[in-house]
């Protein structure tokens, strides 16, 4: 009996330890991509950069930093057109999409106005560029 009162002991104090063990190897931190950039070559270039910051398993915040140079004056700036930021289908990371426009007129708006870019982040500082491109 005296056995048996041990060893719950010794495994409960073991037990009691794994969530310091499991915290002690999450980490914490935040994070940026390199900047992802698409050019329409002497026409404008686009560049999106994903920031993440989590505490532990979890992503506590995400924030898209998107910055644009209009190269022919033909073209403008129209914008952001179409953002999102959803759980990735591994149920741990955050996948984030931005869409953008610039305004050209006809054969420069034919090469393609619409930059967009699909990254996931994940709680551990890693992320991939999952696909990015140009709509027109």
């Amino acid at each position: 009996m005296r056995r048996a009162g041990a060893l719950t002991a010794v495994t409960a104090g073991l037990l009691a330890a794994i969530p310091f063990i499991t915290g002690a190897a999450a980490e914490d931190g935040c994070w940026s991509t390199a900047p992802i950039v698409l050019t329409n070559e002497g026409v404008w270039k686009y560049s999106n950069q994903v920031s993440w910051c989590a505490r532990g398993a979890a992503i506590t915040s995400v924030e898209v930093t998107v910055t644009h140079e209009v190269l022919n004056q033909a073209c403008s700036w129209a914008g952001r057109i179409e953002e999102s930021d959803t759980p990735a289908k591994d149920g741990i990371g955050r996948t984030v999409y931005d869409q953008s426009e610039f305004t050209c007129p006809g054969a420069i708006g034919a090469k393609g106005v619409n930059p967009w870019v699909i990254v996931t982040v994940q709680p551990n500082g890693s992320y991939t560029v999952d696909k990015s491109g140009i709509r027109w």
